[in-house]
């Protein structure tokens, strides 16, 4: 299931990366993103979401996410087992 989940996520990140101007005219603009990246911030954080998103999907389909998170969580949802 990992691996579904992964190639989901990285193929969703590509199209992000590709068609980020449709995106960006579908959701308008975002301000915190243009007020801290300056004029055509909406389309610097779409890239970087993106390319953001494909990284933590191929960890999510290698399994290193949870080697790198994995004691955080435990910590944390512990008492939820």
């Amino acid at each position: 299931m990992q691996i579904f989940g992964g190639i989901i996520g990285v193929i969703l990140s590509l199209l992000l990366v590709i068609y980020r101007v449709r995106v960006k005219h579908l959701l308008g603009e975002i301000g915190w993103a243009e007020r801290y990246f300056g004029p055509g911030g909406t389309f610097t954080a779409l890239l970087l979401f993106g390319i953001a998103g494909f990284f933590v999907s191929l960890m999510v389909m290698t399994g290193t996410l949870g080697l790198l998170f994995g004691n955080v969580g435990e910590k944390f949802f512990s008492g939820a087992k």
